[in-house]
C-alpha cells in the first residue's frame, strides 16, 4: 500500500535527495532479498537510549507531588486542559493529570518493541560524518535516492508506512498535553541534529501489550503497582517488498575504500539484474595542482 500521510510526519519533499550509508554486508542483503529491512526500535535504543521515548528525562512529572509545587505557568496548562468537569479541584485535576503521565511512560516504554524503523539522511551533498559512522572505514556505500523515489519503490508494500523528517528539539523540554503515539519516533535529541534524518516507520499494532493489565494504583506512594513485563522476545526487524531499482537512484562508493572495490559491486549489480548507476566518491581525492 502506498506511504500514509499523517500529522505526526513531516513528509520530505518529493525531490528531496535521501542517502543511506551503510556496510557492504548490509548492502549486499538489501541487493540480494530485494527487502527493505526495518529495525526494531528498541533494538536502536541499544545505541540510544532515549530512542522512541518522550524526552530526556523519564518520568519527568515525578517532580512534583502536588499541585503547589508545579512552575506556575505549567499549573495553569495542567488545570485549563486537564478539567473535564466545572465543579472539579485542581488538586483532583493534578492527580488525574499525575496518573495518565505515570500510565503515558509506562505505555510508551512498553509499546516502543512495536515501531519498525529505517533511517536515510537528507542532503544536498556527501557527508563525511555519515561515512565515518555508518559506512565503515572502507566498506561502505551510499545509497542514493528521494522521497518521490521512496514513495514509488514501496507503493505495493502490504504494510502500513509512514515516511517522515525528525524533530531535534531542546532534551530539557517539557510539554503538556498528551502527544500522538508516533511522535516520539519523529523526535530525537538536538544533540543528533547532524544525522539530518528522514525515517520510515511501521507500526506493528497486532503486537499490543498492556503493562497495566492488572495494575493497583497506590494513592499514597502516586505509582503503579503490579507492572505486567512483556514475556515476548523482541523481533529484530521486519522486512518490506522495495523495488529497489526505483528505489536506488545511484550508488556511492566509500572515499575510504581500495581501488578493486568498485569494479566488484559493478559485478555483483550485472549478476543481479539491477540498473542504478555506481561512482566512486572523489570526497578526500587531493585537489588538483595547478602548473
Amino acid at each position: 500500500m502506498p506511504i500514509s500521510d499523517h500529522p505526526s510526519f513531516d513528509c520530505p519533499r518529493l525531490n528531496q535527495r535521501l542517502w543511506r550509508y551503510t556496510d557492504f554486508p548490509k548492502f549486499t542483503e538489501l541487493l540480494t532479498s530485494r527487502r527493505l529491512w526495518l529495525a526494531n526500535a528498541e533494538i536502536l535504543a541499544i545505541d540510544d537510549p532515549h530512542e522512541g521515548l518522550q524526552g530526556a528525562v523519564q518520568f519527568p512529572h515525578r517532580m512534583w507531588r502536588s499541585l503547589d509545587e508545579v512552575p506556575d505557568a505549567l499549573r495553569k496548562q495542567i488545570v485549563g486542559k486537564g478539567r473535564r468537569k466545572p465543579e472539579e479541584t485542581d488538586d483532583h485535576v493534578f492527580a488525574g493529570w499525575f496518573m495518565g503521565e505515570e500510565q503515558r511512560c509506562f505505555m510508551t516504554l512498553s509499546n516502543r518493541r512495536n515501531f519498525f524503523v529505517n533511517c536515510w539522511h537528507a542532503a544536498d551533498h556527501e557527508s563525511v560524518a555519515m561515512w565515518k559512522i555508518y559506512g565503515s572505514p572502507g566498506a561502505g556505500v551510499a545509497i542514493v535516492s528521494s522521497g518521490g523515489r521512496l514513495h514509488t519503490a514501496l507503493e505495493h508494500s502490504s504494510e502500513k508506512i509512514y515516511l517522515g523528517a525528525v524533530k531535534y528539539v531542546d532534551p530539557l523540554t517539557f510539554e503538556i498535553g498528551t502527544p500522538n503515539a508516533f511522535d516520539s519516533l519523529v523526535r530525537k535529541r538536538s544533540s543528533f541534529s547532524y544525522e539530518n534524518e528522514v525515517r520510515i516507520v511501521h507500526w506493528q499494532t497486532g503486537r499490543y501489550h498492556d503493562p497495566l493489565s492488572n495494575f493497583d494504583w497506590d494513592e499514597s506512594a502516586m505509582r503503579f503497582k503490579n507492572i505486567v513485563e512483556d514475556p515476548r522476545p523482541i523481533l529484530p526487524g521486519l522486512a518490506l517488498d522495495c523495488d529497489l531499482d526505483t528505489m536506488i537512484e545511484h550508488v556511492i562508493v566509500s572515499p575510504l575504500a581500495p581501488t578493486w572495490y568498485l569494479p566488484m559491486i559493478e559485478r555483483l549489480r550485472e549478476k543481479l539484474g539491477y540498473n542504478f548507476t555506481i561512482s566512486a566518491s572523489d570526497l578526500l581525492t587531493a585537489p588538483p595542482t595547478i602548473d
